[in-house]
């Protein structure tokens, strides 16, 4: 073997030849450059592939980006991982799927798949805007499709449709009653017709459909952050959710332990105990630190539903938090603020919006231990400007979603046109200096894709060309792509070492496939990544459009 100027490389991994956009402050880093350094996790050079240079001839491997756009690695500030993730394996995803012909056949496949009798379902993430017909799967289709499996297929929160086995399965005939927080749709004579609404009647064939072992869950969890990879996803923030009980976190918690997450998972923990959030919330807080975790997995604070009586869903029915669940929320608050736990809270309505605020203003007053401290709302999509001011007085931040992507129609509906195109008033949260995180709120309530949202972003439109927001409410997409880097990083307090290229920060990068800064505003929905890199490892590489590389000769 030919002696080398080095027994082992220094650097872990340098790319260079690119048009990198490092989202960094000018103290840090220049804002474009040619190449980054890499060792030990993190980035310790940045500038021109000149600059560079030295750091190259060290290293364990130098990718040749070819003049491609590098940018952080995309962090969603807001999805629902672990749920997702737990039964990413047992469910259909038909987020590419364009019509309900291609669904059907998807079922069809399943069903010569898996043999008969074996559930086969799709529980959200997809959408009627989304099909050709406009419309969903009928009962009668998923009988024909799958005769002699039983079939569940949900579209968002909105509606969940059953085939004739499926409603066998799940126990529900012309003698059951509707569950608490549901409802069966009945024909004449009183026999449900596999139309279901509702998360009471929703759970019961979930709990059949998507029953999985701890193994099947942990191959989930690992299919689903390699799909995330594959569109540039280095980070996640789980928003907990609803009846989420700290049970259903053991599967990730396993494949952390095996050292195999290829995604960075910051987890907010929600009431799991209708009637008894005080003491989950209370029992959680004071056994466990807050922040506890290392670089891949860590707790970050109590949300998004930190009182399931207070949870006012997509804001689309009428809804007002009780007296009641409003002093319970207060305790919450309080035992939120006292033991260092950072609180991010669902709000849709205006109304709910100005009751949290309110209880976190009353805490404020006790304790001086919110404003300043990371707090946020999720959604906020019909914030009001006094509330707006209110929560930037406190320091707050403001996690927005692209959920009217696919449900514009149903908000114009509801709200009317005028208060749908400010949903959410992207426009004066800015004014106001408030911190925007971009996410999903997938999986279930929306598509899993980043790139789908930064369109959403950028330009406001919609899948049926209803709802589609102002432009004062727009972002510009360095901005849309700062909202998934730079900004997301704030809500989990790790600003100073995640979301930009700089030295010192989180080497997570990834190489978007087509210019995410210069393409036709269309293309931004279809973008996926050529390379993903976490902590300097490489997590998913393209076969369709592959960086060039070179792995350096080692000594021993």
């Amino acid at each position: 073997m030919p002696e080398s100027r080095f027994a082992l490389p220094v650097v872990d991994l340098v790319l260079r030849g690119g048009r990198v956009t490092t989202f960094a402050d000018p103290d840090q880093a220049p804002s474009h450059a040619e190449a980054v350094a890499i060792a030990a996790g993190r980035i310790i050079a940045v500038g021109t592939d000149e600059e560079i240079e030295p750091y190259a001839e060290l290293a364990a491997r130098v990718v040749e980006l070819g003049g491609r756009a590098l940018i952080p690695g995309l962090n969603d500030s807001h999805i629902h991982a672990v749920r997702g993730g737990n039964s990413w394996s047992s469910s259909l995803h038909w987020e590419d799927i364009d019509s309900v012909s291609a669904a059907l056949d998807a079922i069809r496949d399943a069903a010569a798949r898996l043999g008969p009798g074996q559930w086969i379902a799709a529980v959200g993430g997809w959408h009627r805007s989304q099909f050709q017909e406009a419309r969903i799967p009928t009962p009668a289709e998923l009988d024909e499709a799958a005769p002699h499996n039983p079939v569940f297929i949900q579209e968002l929160y909105d509606v969940g449709v059953l085939n004739a086995a499926g409603l066998e399965a799940s126990g529900f005939s012309g003698a059951t009653e509707d569950p608490p927080r549901g409802v069966l749709e009945r024909d004449h004579s009183g026999l449900p017709t596999g139309r279901i609404h509702g998360v009471g009647a929703f759970a019961v064939p979930i709990a059949h459909a998507l029953s999985s072992d701890g193994q099947r869950s942990r191959e989930g969890i690992r299919t689903m952050l390699a799909e995330f990879a594959r569109h540039g996803l280095t980070g996640v923030v789980d928003g907990g959710g609803l009846l989420m009980t700290p049970r259903d976190y053991d599967p990730v918690y396993e494949v952390w332990r095996e050292g195999a997450l290829d995604v960075r998972v910051r987890l907010f923990f929600s009431a799991w105990t209708r009637g008894g959030e005080v003491g989950d919330i209370d029992a959680l807080t004071s056994l466990v630190p807050a922040d506890v975790g290392d670089g891949l997995l860590r707790m970050v604070g109590i949300g998004e539903i930190p009182h399931l009586g207070c949870h006012d869903m997509e804001g689309l029915d009428p809804f007002a938090i009780p007296d009641a669940g409003f002093e319970e929320l207060v305790d919450i608050v309080r035992l939120c603020a006292q033991r260092g736990w950072r609180m991010s809270i669902h709000a849709v309505l205006d109304d709910t919006l100005g009751r949290v605020l309110d209880a976190w203003e009353r805490v404020e007053a006790e304790t001086g231990l919110i404003a300043g401290r990371g707090w946020s709302i999720v959604h906020a999509d019909e914030a009001s400007r006094a509330n707006l001011e209110r929560l930037a007085r406190l320091g707050a931040g403001i996690l927005v979603q692209n959920r009217l992507i696919l449900k514009g129609g149903d908000y114009v509906d509801v709200w009317g046109p005028a208060a749908t195109a400010q949903a959410p008033p992207i426009g004066l949260m800015r004014e106001l200096g408030i911190v925007i995180g971009g996410g999903t709120d997938a999986t279930r309530a929306n598509w899993f894709s980043p790139w789908a949202s930064i369109w959403w972003l950028v330009t406001g439109r919609t899948l049926d060309g209803r709802g589609e927001r102002l432009a004062e409410h727009c972002l510009s997409r360095t901005q849309a792509i700062a909202a998934f880097t730079r900004d997301a990083a704030w809500f989990t307090g790790e600003q100073d070492r995640r979301g930009r290229i700089a030295p010192g920060y989180d080497a997570d990068l990834c190489v978007p496939s087509a210019d995410p800064f210069g393409c036709a505003d269309d293309a931004l929905r279809d973008i996926r990544s050529d390379l993903t890199v976490l902590a300097g490892r490489i997590t998913h590489q393209s076969s369709a459009r592959p960086v060039t590389s070179a792995q350096l000769q080692e000594t021993t």
